[in-house]
């Protein structure tokens, strides 16, 4: 089993890349963050990616377009339970999930 750095190291670089991708969805609470983004410019594959906090337990799955549409509307479902401050809309906010992950070395 990879250790916690590790998988921050993953899921950082992932979370990297679904900013750079649109159309994305990345949201992060005290409990995990997640990434939601396509593979390519395709947008025939899409990837799900989370890592839970403070275990830093780490999943990324491939996934077709259909099933990455019910996921975010189950991601979106938690939002009354979270906030909708916990959607990651700005640099700054970015910039915190990624000084969370650090935490996880």
């Amino acid at each position: 089993m990879a250790d916690k750095a590790e998988n921050a190291k993953k899921f950082g670089a992932l979370l990297a890349d679904a900013w750079e991708n649109t159309p994305s969805f990345i949201c992060s609470n005290d409990d995990y963050a997640y990434c939601l983004f396509p593979a390519d410019e395709t947008k025939a594959k899409w990837i799900e990616a989370s890592i839970t906090f403070p275990d830093g337990s780490f999943d990324k799955k491939e996934i077709e377009p259909n099933i990455a549409i019910a996921l975010l509307i189950e991601e979106l479902k938690v939002l009354p339970t979270y906030g909708a401050d916990t959607i990651v809309n700005s640099k700054a906010k970015l910039d915190q999930v990624a000084a969370k992950l650090a935490t996880l070395v």
